[in-house]
């Protein structure tokens, strides 16, 4: 019973690899197009770095254009997007 528990954890975080992975590698305009239209006056967003292949300057950019500030937490390997309307575009 204990190795079949285990065989499920290993293949499911196998899995949750592969599907970030593979979502990373999309085009960089189809990207951007989808983290726009995740940004939709939310207060905040996140966005885990293994699931998108985009510069930190292009994640500005989109976040800027939709009012909204980029914090990059490198200890926990995400972004966060707060809704900034009065400074947008910004990285901490």
């Amino acid at each position: 019973m204990f190795l079949v528990l285990w065989g499920v954890v290993i293949v499911g975080g196998l899995t949750l690899t592969i599907v970030r992975t593979m979502r990373s590698m999309r085009p960089r305009e189809k990207q951007m197009a989808l983290l726009a239209a995740e940004l939709d006056g939310r207060a905040q967003v996140y966005l885990r770095m293994i699931e998108n292949g985009l510069t930190e300057q292009d994640l500005a950019w989109v976040a800027g254009s939709r009012g909204y500030s980029v914090i990059v937490h490198r200890a926990f390997k995400y972004y966060e997007f707060v809704y900034t309307p009065h400074q947008p575009g910004r990285i901490a």
